[in-house]
């Protein structure tokens, strides 16, 4: 083999394919990136843990021919640390390498133990505008389980009937919804993809042209994710993905409106203080005076209390105090890009759905309730004030600093048209701790202090 490229094409085309192999491979050969250089001119590097692989290309100056296994950390490393043009030439598995000032040896294994990346046979074509599936996964993945043993759980769930697509994941005491439409028509289809093969997709998509699409080929065990210049395998979650559409309200008693930097702001400000097991939040809606009282306290530390203004659609005309995780309510927040944000819900203890003003898709995060009992203000924080609107106006100015997510999301209430898998009673998420009495319908569970 022997090609010449620009340093800063392979070390981009490495650090995307590398992201495949396992930290802690099995096999030698799978810390192993193996470059293939075609006639055509194309190279094309690939990395693999056998659960997921991740292929990238690019043009280069091929002059002839072949294929080579090298150490992903060795040749990483080897590759950023150079500049220019690289002249690369393989002979017997030993790759040299020259650039402007020197050369550098790397022997690398045998490419034909490299395992051959799996086709999907027969496969479901669909095509999604890259920037809307980014969106997707960003709004999709806090909310996917990280524990192995809730198997389907630790993937995101995507349903598409006609021209609608939507995906969904949960952990069993919050769960994630995005929907969209698509330009062409489909026939039911779901399937559930592992989070760590849409983690490394998002972050090839975050590198995709605004106008670009990803085309996704699903077959039966195994999924490809196909990009102009990557391509990603990853196999599929077997069993069977809770019901989503079960858990979410079909209609809402109140809904409040608020802006959301200020909240960021003031979660913020005032989480440090929360109990650290349940790292409670409660929220005052202060119906009559148009503003919400946030309080945490651990007998241990002190207490916070902090307002902003809200805006209200309800039935109640007195205040409501809910409990919420505020590591939940943070991450839901973080995930939504736009300037207001609704909160929906029924009673106390029943799901609270919070959804972005406006957006790209229609989303929503749905987050179980703490049962909180007491929601009177500290004693010694008693003179809280109702905040002017000034108030409100320098917390959204501070609140410039903190990281935006991508542009996502929009209310998403009516589910009547999403078509649903059945949920076996085995595959229902369990909360912390289980009410006493019995449901009428599947629900997220709350947790009581």
């Amino acid at each position: 083999m022997k090609l010449t490229i620009a340093q800063s094409v392979l070390a981009e085309l490495i650090e995307t394919a590398k992201n495949g192999i396992s930290t802690k491979p099995v096999d030698p050969i799978l810390g192993s990136l193996l470059i293939e250089a075609s006639d055509s001119g194309k190279l094309t590097v690939i990395g693999t843990d056998l659960n997921v692989s991740i292929k990238t290309y690019s043009i280069a100056n091929i002059k002839q021919a072949g294929t080579v296994a090298l150490n992903a950390k060795l040749i990483a490393d080897t590759v950023n640390n150079l500049s220019g043009e690289l002249d690369i030439e393989v002979s017997d598995r030993s790759c040299i390498i020259s650039h402007s000032t020197g050369k550098c040896r790397i022997v690398g294994g045998n490419a034909e133990d490299f395992p051959s990346i799996p086709e999907t046979e027969n496969p479901t074509v669909i095509s999604i505008p890259s920037k809307k599936l980014q969106a997707a996964l960003l709004s999709c993945l806090y909310c996917s389980s990280t524990d192995e043993t809730k198997l389907v759980l630790t993937g995101v769930h995507f349903q598409l009937q006609g021209e609608n697509w939507s995906c969904a994941s949960t952990d069993g005491h919050r769960l994630a919804f995005v929907s969209s439409k698509l330009e062409v028509s489909y026939e039911p289809l779901s399937f559930t993809v592992p989070r760590r093969s849409l983690t490394e997709l998002e972050k090839i998509l975050s590198n995709a042209a605004q106008n670009s699409s990803c085309t996704l080929k699903v077959g039966e065990n195994t999924i490809q994710f196909i990009l102009p210049n990557a391509e990603l395998t990853s196999r599929l979650l077997e069993g069977q993905f809770p019901n989503i559409n079960s858990f979410i309200p079909r209609s809402f008693a109140n809904e409040i409106v608020v802006e959301r930097k200020g909240m960021e702001i003031i979660l913020k400000r005032i989480s440090h203080f929360a109990e650290k097991k349940h790292k409670i939040v409660k929220i005052l809606w202060e119906v009559n005076d148009q503003q919400a009282t946030l309080m945490t306290g651990n007998t241990d530390i002190g207490d916070a209390v902090d307002s902003l203004l809200i805006k209200t659609q309800t039935s109640v005309g007195e205040n409501i105090g809910i409990g919420l995780n505020s590591g939940y309510l943070q991450e839901a927040l973080k995930h939504i890009s736009t300037d207001e944000i609704v909160f929906r819900f029924n009673k106390p203890l029943q799901p609270v759905i919070i959804s972005p003003v406006g957006g790209l898709l229609d989303q929503l995060t749905l987050v179980m309730p703490v049962d909180v009992q007491d929601f009177n203000k500290p004693q010694q924080l008693q003179d809280t004030s109702k905040p002017d609107t000034e108030a409100v106006a320098e917390n959204s100015a501070e609140a410039e600093s903190l990281p935006e997510a991508e542009q996502v999301s929009n209310e998403t209430t009516n589910r009547e048209e999403k078509s649903t898998s059945d949920t076996p009673a085995t595959n229902k998420p369990k909360s912390r701790k289980r009410k006493q009495e019995a449901k009428p319908k599947p629900e997220l569970e709350t947790t009581t202090v």
